[in-house]
Order: C-alpha cells, then structure tokens, then sequence
C-alpha cells in the first residue's frame, strides 16, 4: 500500500484495471493536496507546533489540468483532441452533501461524452467498477452525443472519482471543461431569458451598432465578444473561434511538465502537426485552412471588453447577418451564450407616413443624420399641399419629390423653412428627404420636426413669415437707454399678436442670426435673461407696412439682442431673426 498525501492507493485485484492516465491523475490529485496541506501551517489549518516549511507553488490551473487531465473547480480549461482520439479527465469530489456539475463545450466538431464515477470508501479506496476486459460494468451517469454546450448536474453526488471521457466525431477540436459545486450549475448558464440585442442602423459607411445590457451576474468581471457573420448561429465563441481562424494543436513544447511518456508523445504528435499545417498554409494560401478545416475570414469577431457596444462596417444591401453575443468570465474563464438576433441589412430606412395637418418629430441622431418621409394626397384639398421643416438647433438639406421627380430642389434650412405645392392630385405619394448638412451641424441637431397638409387654411398651426423675416433698427433713432426697430408684418392676417424681447448679450453668444424655432413658446416662458418683453396686437391693412417698436429701459453702452415673434390665433409661435444692438455710451 502506498500512502500518498491523504489519498491512499492500493493494488487492485487482477480483475481490475487502473490506466497509466488514471494513475497519473490520481497521483498528481494527491501531491496537490500534500503541497497545500503543507502550505497551509499559517493559515491556521495546522498547529503551531508542527513547523513544517511553507512552500509556495507558482503554477496556473491550466497547466495542472495539462499535466494531469484533472479539471479544477471554478476555472473552465480547455483541451486539444484529434478525430477519433478518445481522452479521460478526472474530478475528485470529497464534499459531502455538495452538488456537482460537469459542463462541457465542443468547438470545431460535434463530440460524443459520457460521465462514470468510481466510488471512493472510508479508507480513500477506489471500489472496483471496470472488468478485466475493459468493459464498463456500470451504466454511464450521463451521456450525450452533439456540438452543444451541456451540462452534467447533480445536487446530491456521491464522493468518489468522476471521470469524463471525451471523443470528438467529426475532426480535431478543442473541449473546454468547467467544474462547479454551485446548485444547478454554474449561475450565468440558468439565466431564464437571455438578455435583447438593440439594433441601430448607421446608414453612412453601411454600419450598424449592437447595443445590449450588462450581465446581472458579476457584471465587473464580465467581458463581452459578438460574433458576426452570414452563415448561422454559433452555439459557442471556440466554435466561431476555429471556423474564423482554423484549429491548430497547442505547442507543448515550452509547457512545464514531469516529463512523462505521454508528455513526450503528446510533444512530438504536436511538433508533426504544426510542421504539416506550416506547410498546407504555404500551399492553400490566406483564407484557406489546414487540417482544422476551412477558415471563413468574413466572420466577424468582436471582443469590447467590458463595454456594451460594437460597431459593424460595411454591410451589404439585402443580406441576412447572424448575430451572437458571448459573455466571458475573466476571473473564471467560463465562456457562455449571452444572446443572439438577425437582421436583414436594408441600408435605407423605412419612410416614416405623416398624417395630415399633425406634427411629426424625429431624432436625426438616431438615424445617423437622415430621414425619409412619405405623405399621401387625401380628398377635400384646398388646392395647395403645404409643409414646413423645423431642424431644432442646426441646419439640414430638405429635397421634395414625386414618382422620383423633384418638386423642391435640395435646399438648406435653418430654423425653419415653409414649402407650397400648387394643385396636388388625390392619392399622389410625395417624399420628402431629410439629412443633417454635415457631421457638425448634426451634433447641434436635437430634433426635427416636419408638417404636411392639404388643408393649411385649418390645419397650420404656424403663422406665416415674411420671405425676409429681419428686423431693423432706425439708427438715427437710438438713444443711451433705448432704440427703436422695425418689421414686415406677417402675410398672414391671422397672426395679430406680435412680441418684442431684449436681453443683454453678456456672453457674446449670438452665432446665428436665425434662432431656435422648437418649443419656442415654452423657452421664452423660462428664459430669465430678458430686460424688456413688450407684447402688441396690430393687423396693419398693408402687408409692406412696416412696424415700429421703441424698446426702453435699457443700460447706457451696452450690447442687446433684440428678438421678435408673431403668433397666430390659437396657434403657436415664431421668431424673426435676431438683431444685435448697441446703446449709446452716454446720454446728452
């Protein structure tokens, strides 16, 4: 009998068969657990009064598992299997009344596994299970055939030894294997919904941004990879791994190890398959793969780390792209589907329908600084078709067309901008494009809102401006504490209230003549800033009158920004251009 550690082993009768593997793994099990027993005198394990030095083991759970075929707890690990080559891995559980589960996931190849267990007794003996002849007496606890992620799980498991047995079908793969003792499995594999991925078309560069939630579990060691491609699914990120950049066996030749046969085996199989993938690579050239099969360059691999965001580029007009988000536990390794979605790539947006006489606004932004808008031609026309264009902060180009012809040419609004058609036909279906003029003007750009009516006797909201909307001011006019503008007033008889505002341009912040048209009711209600607000009604009988408003109460040399608006009759309300102004410096 050999006393190992805390394991003990034993010379099994003749009708039993312990492989070299298992005894190695078995061996390694117990050096492991004698280094941390040994470890473990100043961590209170021990008595003070056994003095055993402390050693310290610098070695990764990947190269145990390597060097023993033993999966740790907690720390997924992968291995390196050829077609037809069959390998066994090894856990030892000794908690009592501890659930256990085994997840293994294929890569490049469906795999055929099984789970058997060999029970270990009060005196660390492993009972008899396997027959001279190699046959398992026992059924396996699980077994499963395919290239899905899966899970072996118990809740109640017995002590012992548990062994996997793996075997891939189809070609050489990477298996990656994960060890826990949490209930039910590892948490992030029971989440019950997977979370939703967000799609924002960028239609400049044909890109498009994947947007999604964070993970609630660990969520500050979580990292994120989105696999993008036109073929299909992938059940999991090693999958899409291998396909995008081929299978190629690990390089043993700088690993740590004891030197064992298998070790020196392993070396040299490798070292014969890395020089014939060199060489297939040299024939085939980019793009194609050695023995691992053919690599697929266009699949798209995106690993954001922690963000939640990634950008694709150069879509194609009309093809079905696969999305499929894995998230990655950084501190255990373990790599999980974390959602997926489709998308035909349309490049252009779908046109948004106005409805007659109702405000429509859109976020430009959002759709990455263009728009498309459809209006049908009721019944009941007065015999023009109006629409206006309001860009809420910046400047965009306004196109107008019908069956593709244009009925307004490109142009460049600011502020706002009012169109008429002359005798549109019931059922014409016209289009109106919008796009933020250029990258800047966008980022200033909150909002744009777009009217369309057939009936702007009832149903225009807005009053009608001068085709030059300035204000003036009478030089000769001015004075230390006032001045004196003036007007057209609106073509529209209808807009009888006209309001006249003054604040002190402390800021300098008059960039743009043309102020903000949104909300513009709303904003002066709680702008602070203004000196003066005077409000008249007058309706003059000539619309080339020009009205006059001396503006007082003002500070001796100093700068004002003069801002007039008109109102329509239970409507709403717009500004002309601003005017800057100076008082005189001193009064006579």
């Amino acid at each position: 009998m050999c006393k190992s550690g805390s394991l003990y082993i034993r010379r099994f009768p003749a009708t039993v068969i312990l492989t070299g593997m298992e005894l190695q793994a078995l061996f390694f099990v117990s050096l492991l657990q004698t280094s941390l027993f040994v470890g473990a005198q100043d961590s209170g394990e021990l008595d003070q009064s056994r003095r055993f030095p402390r050693y310290r083991f610098n070695i990764r759970k990947d190269d145990i598992f390597h060097d023993t075929s033993v999966i740790p707890v907690d720390h997924q690990v992968s291995s390196f299997l050829y077609k037809g080559e069959t390998k066994l891995f090894f856990f030892l559980h000794e908690r009592e009344q501890s659930p256990l589960s085994l997840t293994v996931t294929p890569c490049t190849s469906s795999i055929l596994w099984n789970v058997r267990y060999r029970h270990q007794n009060d005196t660390g003996k492993l009972e008899d299970v396997v027959s001279s002849s190699g046959n398992n007496s026992e059924p396996p606890l699980e077994e499963y055939r395919g290239n899905d992620m899966k899970t072996f799980s118990s809740e109640t498991p017995r002590p012992g030894l548990y062994i996997l047995q793996v075997t891939p079908l189809e070609r050489e793969t990477y298996v990656k294997l994960y060890a826990s003792l949490e209930p039910g499995g590892p948490h992030p594999l029971r989440l019950s919904q997977p979370p939703k991925l967000r799609l924002q078309k960028r239609q400049r560069r044909k890109r498009l941004t994947i947007r999604w939630e964070p993970s609630s579990v660990d969520p500050h060691v979580m990292h994120y990879c989105l696999v993008v491609n036109t073929r299909r699914y992938y059940s999991t990120l090693c999958e899409a791994q291998g396909e995008r950049s081929g299978v190629s066996p690990p390089d043993f030749s700088h690993a740590s190890g004891f030197n064992f046969p298998r070790e020196q085996a392993e070396a040299h199989k490798t070292e014969l398959a890395s020089k014939a993938a060199r060489l297939n690579a040299s024939r085939l050239g980019r793009g194609s793969g050695g023995a691992g099969g053919p690599m697929h360059e266009d699949i798209v691999i995106g690993c954001v780390g922690r963000k939640t965001s990634f950008t694709v580029s150069n879509l194609e007009h009309g093809k079905v792209y696969h999305f499929n988000l894995f998230a990655v536990n950084k501190r255990t390794n373990l790599s999980f589907p974390y959602g997926r979605t489709t998308l035909k790539y349309e490049p252009r947006s779908k046109p948004i329908g106005l409805k007659d006489g109702k405000v429509t606004s859109v976020n430009l932004k959002k759709m990455d600084g263009r728009a498309t808008f459809k209006f049908k031609v009721g019944k009941n026309s007065d015999g023009e078709f109006h629409l206006y264009v309001m860009p809420c902060g910046g400047a965009v180009d306004v196109e107008l067309t019908l069956k593709g012809e244009i009925v307004v040419p490109r142009k460049q609004v600011y502020g706002y901008e009012r169109f008429r058609v002359q005798s549109p036909e019931r059922g014409q279906r016209y289009t109106l494009r919008i796009s933020a003029h250029n990258p800047e003007e966008l980022r200033r750009i909150s909002a744009v809102e777009v009217l369309a009516t057939t009936k702007p006797s009832v149903k225009f909201p807005l009053p009608e401006l001068p085709e030059k909307p300035q204000v003036y001011e009478y030089d000769s006019m001015r004075r230390c504490d006032s001045v004196t503008v003036g007007w057209l007033p609106s073509p529209d008889p209808r807009a009888s209230r006209y309001c006249v505002f003054a604040r002190e341009d402390k800021r300098h912040d008059m960039e743009n003549q043309r102020p903000n048209q949104c909300s513009l009711d709303l904003r002066l209600k709680k702008n602070l800033d203004f000196a003066v607000m005077q409000c008249q009604d007058k309706i003059p009988n000539d619309s080339r009158a020009v009205i006059t408003q001396t503006i007082g109460n003002l500070k001796n040399g100093r700068k004002y920004i003069i801002q007039i608006t008109a109102s329509k009759s239970r409507g709403k309300t717009l500004s002309y251009d601003l005017l800057q102004v100076q008082t005189k410096p001193g009064c006579t």
